[in-house]
């Protein structure tokens, strides 16, 4: 048995690689490394060096599993590191709690809920920080959000919010996201913060934008299980 168990929860599939945070080699060290589509279409790799516990974290996991250290993970709104491995199984690598920020050529990106000029976002504003975050889904009509859980290797399971918290504090919250993902549904994104942004199509393009900030006290899917692997 390792020492890493299945993290059973939502786990991230098919997401861009700018909505993932890596661990890379930089100037011979291991690094945090965030890669941001700036607004006038440059790709920008920042990075910091001021996670080396998360880098462990995220190594030991990797390299439990037979694999070299460094590659993909994520963080959640509970501030569990999920890691994939490459025969798809996620794992939980822990708990981390202190907030991610990077510095590029003098602009900080952060999944804060602030523009980059450090201004604070409204709902509505354009999202112009970075992309990592949880992918799930608001139902079409915007009554329910839903996720697609890993329960073990293969086998999925979907988890609606109805179901956790009940129909009403459901849609009072399916609520806010409807009010600006719209009617149609689709995907949004929680990160480490607790933000919650999304794609929106705004005429012949795609933009993201600032749904709100998720309060501890709101309803809404528990703590994620992990379980051990025998």
């Amino acid at each position: 048995m390792n020492d890493f168990p299945l993290f059973q929860g939502n786990c991230p599939k098919n997401v861009s690689r700018d909505a993932k945070y890596a661990v890379r080699t930089s100037g011979g060290g291991p690094v945090i490394a965030l890669r941001y589509l700036s607004a006038d279409g440059e790709e920008w790799l920042a990075t910091t060096e001021s996670h080396p516990e998360l880098v462990k974290m995220v190594n030991a996991v990797k390299i439990a599993m037979g694999r070299g250290p460094k590659g993909p993970f994520y963080i959640n709104e509970y501030g569990q590191v999920i890691v994939p491995v490459a025969d798809g199984t996620y794992y939980f690598a822990g708990d981390y709690d202190s907030p991610l920020q990077f510095e590029f050529e003098g602009t900080t990106l952060s999944g804060e809920g602030v523009d980059l000029t450090g201004r604070q976002l409204s709902p509505g504003d354009i999202w112009d920080g970075p992309h990592p975050g949880i992918p799930y889904i608001l139902k079409v009509g915007g009554q329910d959000v839903y996720y697609q859980a890993q329960l073990r290797p293969n086998v999925t399971k979907k988890v609606e919010l109805s179901s956790a918290v009940g129909p009403a504090a459901a849609r009072d919250l399916a609520a806010r996201i409807h009010a600006v993902k719209g009617w149609q549904g689709g995907r949004f994104y929680v990160n480490e913060w607790r933000k919650l942004f999304a794609p929106v199509n705004q005429g012949d393009s795609l933009t993201y934008v600032y749904i709100g900030h998720l309060d501890e006290n709101e309803p809404w899917f528990p703590r994620p299980s992990v379980a051990l692997r025998e």
